[in-house]
C-alpha cells in the first residue's frame, strides 16, 4: 500500500500531465491536491513543486488567490536553491496580483540565494523577479543595471526560459528608451530562440512582440498575422496570458485602423476585466478606447469611477506611466480638466520616454504626445505645439509611423472639451449633495457650504466677510460694525514680526542650501506661525484690524467655516477639494476666482 509521499507524487504527475494536455483547470486541481497531501507529511520538495506549478498558471492582473499562501508556506520550510526559487515565484505572484511592494524583500533574498548557489539559471530567474519590483517611473537606471546583469548572466546559459526572459526584459527597457536598434536585436534573438528550441511558449512571446513592432511601423496586416500566430502558440503552450495579449494587440490594431466597431468590442471587454479584477491599467486603457470609439460619456463615467479621486494615489509601479498617460488623455478629451492638469504635472518629468504595455506586447506611444493633448485641452497652446513637435520627433526616431502622423503638424487634434459639472447644493432636511457628473454623495450640512454656495454663484465678485455672514444668516446688508476696542497688536510688535520674517527667510535659504532638514522644518514652523499672527492682525493694504469689531468676527468665522467645508469636500472628492482650495479666497473680502484652465460648471440650486 502506497504511503502519503507516493500519493502526493501521483497527484503531482497528474497535474503535469493535465497541463501538457491543455487542461489547466484539471492541472490546478491536481497541483492543489498534491500540495495538500504533501503538506500532511511535510514533503517539502513536493510542496515546492506543487506551489510553483500553481504559480505558473497565474495571469497578470488577476488576484493571486491562495497562490502566495502556498508559496510562502513551502518557502518557509525550504532551503538552498528551492527557497530562492520560491522567493522569486512569490515576487511574481504579488506583482501579478497588483501588490509589488510585498515582493521587495523576497526579490532581494532570491538574488542572494542564487548568488550563493552559483547557478546562473536560478540567478536569471531571481534577477527577473528583482526587475518586477523595480519598475517604478524613477527606477529606470536600476532597471538598466539589472537588465545588463541579466544579459551577462544568460550569455552562457542554455536554459531556454532564462534566455527568453532576458530578451523580453531588454526589449521592454529598449521600448521605454525608444532604442530602435536594441528593439530589433532582441526581436531577432527571440525569433532565433523560438526556432532553435521549438518551444510553443517562446514562439508565443516572439510572435506577440513582432506584432507589437508591426503596429509601431504601421504594417497592420503583418500585425494581424503575428497576433494570430501568437494566439495559436499561446493556446498550444497553455500560456495563461494569451487572452490578455490577444486583446491588447487587437485594441491597438483597431485604434490605428479606425475600426470603431472593433474598438467598442475591445473597450467593453477591457472595462469588464479591469473593473471586475480591480486592475487599474486595463480600466484606464478601456476608458481611452471608449474615447477613440467616440463614446465620450462612457469614457468619462469609467474614468471618474476608477481615478475620480485623483492620480496622486496611483501606485508608482510597472504601470504608473501608462495609467497616468491614458487617464490624462481621457480627461483631456472628456473635459475633466482638473484631472488633465494633474496628469500633465505628473507626467512632465518623464518626457522623452516610450510607454511599453504588457511587457512590450504593445506600444502606447511617447509621454510627450500625452503632454501635448493635456496642454491643448488646458488652453496652453504654445506648450501643446512644443510637445507635439517633440512627440513627432521621438516617434520618427523610433519608426512609429502612426504617432508621427498624429503629431507631425505640430498640433494635436482634440475633441471639444466640454466643461465638467460639479455639484454643491442643498437637498433639504439638512442634507447637501456634493460630487461631479451625476455621482454625488449626501452629507450633513455645514455653515461653510452656504458660504461657498454664495461665492460659487457669483464668480469673480468680491463679497465682504460681514456681508457674506449676514447673507447666509438671512438678513443681507444689515451688518453694522460695532465699535472697536483697540488694535489686535500694536504697530511696534507688527514691525518686529516683519523684521523677524526677513531674518527667517535668510536663515531658511541657508538651511535649505545646507540640506539641514530639521532646521528647515523648525524655521518653516516659526515662519508660518508669524504669518498667521500678521494675517490675523491686518486687513487689506496691511492696515491693523481692531479687536472685537464685527467685521473681524465675521472674517474669522467665515474663514474657519469655509476651510472646514473645503476639508469635507476634499474627503469626498480630493480633486474638487483642491479646485476650491486654489480658487476660493477668504479674508475681509471673499471671492471665488475660477481657474480658466479648469472649466467647471457648478450646480448650486436646490434639487
Amino acid at each position: 500500500m502506497s504511503g502519503p509521499p507516493d500519493v502526493a507524487l501521483d497527484w503531482l504527475r497528474q497535474a503535469k500531465a493535465a497541463r501538457v494536455s491543455g487542461d489547466l483547470d484539471g492541472a490546478r486541481a491536481a497541483f492543489t491536491k498534491a500540495y495538500d497531501v504533501a503538506r500532511q507529511t511535510r514533503e517539502v520538495e513536493v510542496m515546492s513543486e506543487a506551489a510553483l506549478g500553481l504559480a505558473a498558471d497565474h495571469s497578470f492582473g488577476t488576484h493571486p488567490g491562495r497562490v502566495p499562501a502556498y508559496l510562502f508556506e513551502a518557502y518557509s520550510y525550504a532551503d538552498g536553491m528551492a527557497r530562492a526559487r520560491l522567493a522569486a515565484a512569490l515576487v511574481r505572484a504579488w506583482v501579478y496580483g497588483g501588490s509589488p511592494d510585498r515582493g521587495v524583500e523576497f526579490a532581494a533574498e532570491a538574488v542572494a540565494g542564487a548568488e550563493v548557489a552559483g547557478d546562473p539559471a536560478l540567478l536569471a530567474e531571481a534577477l527577473d523577479a528583482q526587475l518586477l519590483v523595480h519598475w517604478g517611473p524613477d527606477d529606470l537606471a536600476e532597471r538598466l543595471r539589472i537588465t545588463a546583469r541579466l544579459e551577462d548572466t544568460v550569455a552562457h546559459v542554455a536554459d531556454v526560459e532564462a534566455r527568453m526572459t532576458a530578451h523580453l526584459w531588454r526589449l521592454t527597457t529598449a521600448v521605454e528608451g525608444l532604442d530602435l536598434p536594441t528593439v530589433r536585436r532582441q526581436l531577432r534573438a527571440l525569433d532565433r530562440l523560438a526556432e532553435e528550441s521549438g518551444s510553443a511558449r517562446v514562439r508565443f512571446f516572439a510572435e506577440a512582440r513582432q506584432s507589437m513592432q508591426a503596429t509601431v511601423i504601421g504594417d497592420l496586416d503583418a500585425a494581424r498575422t503575428h497576433r494570430d500566430a501568437a494566439v495559436r502558440a499561446g493556446t498550444e503552450a497553455g500560456e495563461p496570458d494569451t487572452f490578455a495579449i490577444n486583446h491588447a494587440l487587437a485594441a491597438v490594431i483597431a485604434r490605428q485602423s479606425g475600426d470603431t466597431d472593433a474598438l467598442t468590442t475591445e473597450a467593453a471587454l477591457a472595462e469588464e476585466f479591469g473593473t471586475s479584477e480591480g486592475y487599474l491599467a486595463v480600466a484606464v486603457e478601456a476608458a481611452a478606447m471608449w474615447v477613440a470609439a467616440g463614446a465620450l460619456d462612457q469614457a468619462r463615467s469609467l474614468l471618474l469611477q476608477v481615478v475620480g479621486g485623483g492620480l496622486a494615489a496611483v501606485r508608482r509601479d510597472v504601470d504608473w506611466v501608462l495609467i497616468v498617460a491614458r487617464a490624462t488623455e481621457t480627461a483631456a478629451r472628456t473635459g475633466q480638466l482638473d484631472l488633465a492638469a494633474e496628469g500633465y504635472a505628473l507626467l512632465e518629468p518623464y518626457a522623452g520616454r516610450g510607454i511599453p504595455n504588457a511587457g512590450a506586447a504593445a506600444f502606447d506611444g511617447v509621454v510627450d504626445g500625452f503632454l501635448s493633448e493635456a496642454a491643448a485641452a488646458l488652453g496652453r497652446h504654445t506648450e501643446a505645439t512644443r510637445w507635439a513637435r517633440s512627440a513627432a520627433s521621438l516617434a520618427q526616431r523610433f519608426g512609429a509611423t502612426w504617432w508621427v502622423r498624429r503629431f507631425s503638424s505640430g498640433t494635436v487634434a482634440t475633441s471639444p472639451a466640454r466643461p465638467g459639472t460639479a455639484v454643491l447644493r442643498p437637498g433639504g432636511d439638512g442634507v447637501w449633495h456634493i460630487g461631479r457628473d451625476g455621482v454625488t454623495v449626501a452629507v450633513r450640512e455645514m455653515k461653510g457650504f452656504h458660504y461657498l454656495r454664495v461665492l460659487l454663484r457669483q464668480p469673480g465678485v468680491g463679497i465682504s466677510a460681514l456681508d457674506l455672514s449676514d447673507w447666509v444668516a438671512g438678513h443681507p446688508g444689515r451688518g453694522v460694525a460695532d465699535a472697536g476696542t483697540g488694535e489686535v497688536i500694536d504697530r511696534q510688535a507688527l514691525a518686529a514680526y516683519r523684521l523677524r520674517l526677513a531674518e527667517l527667510d535668510t536663515e531658511l535659504a541657508e538651511a535649505q542650501e545646507w540640506a539641514d532638514d530639521g532646521r528647515v522644518a523648525r524655521l518653516r514652523g516659526e515662519r508660518d506661525a508669524l504669518l498667521d499672527e500678521i494675517a490675523a492682525a491686518t486687513g487689506l493694504g496691511g492696515r491693523l484690524r481692531e479687536r472685537g469689531a464685527a467685521t473681524e468676527r465675521a472674517r474669522v468665522a467665515v474663514r474657519k467655516a469655509v476651510a472646514a467645508a473645503i476639508d469635507r469636500v476634499t474627503v469626498i472628492d480630493p480633486i474638487l477639494g483642491r479646485v476650491l482650495r486654489d480658487s476660493v479666497q477668504t479674508g475681509s473680502v471673499c471671492r471665488y476666482d475660477p481657474d480658466p484652465t479648469r472649466r467647471l460648471t457648478w450646480l448650486t440650486d436646490h434639487e
